[in-house]
């Protein structure tokens, strides 16, 4: 498949870089710590998430990756994580100021991750003349200077194809499911950047759960065990604690939950023949996956010839081996754990195939 890296053992590298990279790329609960006095109603969550739809709704108007909408408000939300407190208040006391900065993160956004002339002036026209050409510049600078001029982080679709070119070579997946577990990744990733809470988890983790999510809606009981232990396998290095990718996880469930439950939407539920398989299967399956990450998530040994795989309709415990499977999978986590020395402790948003 083109967007998949070719080489497993230099998309585990690449893997790793990103990882390490994210670590600068921190960010905070800065509506929880902001101290309002007499200056206005606020900003509020709703506002936020007002923007972001605003956001997608201009990328798929121009034809820009929706990703571009994730890259501009992790450039809101870090630089208000960490701004001067006097800068804190301008942008947090007044909706127009917010609305303002989202404004100027957007066009650098836009500006990093699209290939098109995209200048202030076409920007203030966009906007039918909200903010001037001067003021986004001005604001532009600001955040850029707010930032360090760090506007590249890691994005979790850019995890998720490397996790993906990681994992599939090691387990017989076809390329249209690999596709349709990207496209739900994808679906959930954006759905995240629309929740504050979600936004302050580390774009790995977005990633990470979203593919847990993925796997149980979207496979079948065989294939999902052999794609969630792969996955466990690389659960190491720089990742997320085991348990906060769980936590992720189910927060990331109830916010998709929330959304589907407000538009009536069927799209992204479980499988047919699993719809009736409860919440706390789906838990005992993952948490297996969760409790090998937490063993150390090593090969076996040559003596142990099985690991114990909880399925989603049965609570006894089933067995398969995965000798083979640790055995390939040796020098891929070589490469996620070792690479130069890295030292490692609702509006539903329209999908896009990644086949093309």
């Amino acid at each position: 498949m083109r967007l998949l890296h070719p080489d497993p053992i230099q998309a585990a590298e690449t893997l790793a870089a990103l990882l390490e990279k994210e670590t600068v790329y921190a960010r905070g609960d800065y509506l929880a710590s902001f101290t309002l006095c007499d200056h206005g109603p606020g900003v509020s969550a709703d506002d936020r998430l007002l923007l972001v739809d605003w956001m997608y709704s201009v990328v798929d108007q121009c034809e820009f990756k929706r990703e571009t909408t994730a890259v501009a408000m992790e450039l809101v939300d870090r630089f208000l994580s960490s701004c001067p407190p006097k800068a804190s208040h301008f942008y947090l006391a007044e909706r127009e100021n917010f609305q303002l900065l989202a404004v100027a993160a957007f066009y650098v956004s836009v500006k990093t991750m699209e290939r098109v002339a995209f200048g202030s002036d076409l920007l203030a026209l966009a906007i039918n003349g909200v903010y001037t050409k001067e003021e986004i510049e001005r604001t532009e600078k600001e955040l850029l200077h707010g930032l360090g001029w760090k506007v590249n982080p890691p994005t979790a679709m850019q995890f998720a194809f490397l996790i993906m070119s990681v994992v599939t070579p090691h387990i017989a997946m076809h390329d249209e499911l690999v596709v349709r577990v990207l496209d739900e990744a994808a679906y959930q990733a954006e759905s995240s950047v629309r929740d504050i809470n979600l936004s302050r988890e580390r774009s790995s983790s977005i990633a990470v759960a979203a593919m847990f999510n993925a796997a149980y809606q979207l496979l079948d009981s065989g294939i999902r065990q052999e794609f969630l232990l792969a996955l466990s396998c690389i659960l190491v290095g720089n990742f997320a604690h085991p348990k906060e990718l769980q936590e992720a996880r189910l927060r990331l469930q109830r916010v998709l939950d929330r959304c589907e439950t407000t538009n009536d939407d069927t799209t992204h539920l479980p499988n047919e023949d699993e719809s009736a398989a409860t919440s706390a299967d789906a838990a005992l399956e993952v948490s297996a996956v969760v409790c090998r990450a937490l063993d150390g998530c090593g090969p076996m040994t040559n003596g142990e010839q099985h690991c114990t795989v909880f399925t989603s309709s049965q609570d006894e415990q089933t067995f398969r081996d995965t000798r083979s499977l640790n055995d390939e999978m040796r020098d891929v986590r070589r490469s996620v754990t070792g690479v130069n020395e890295f030292d490692y402790g609702c509006v539903l948003v329209e999908r896009r195939s990644y086949s093309e």
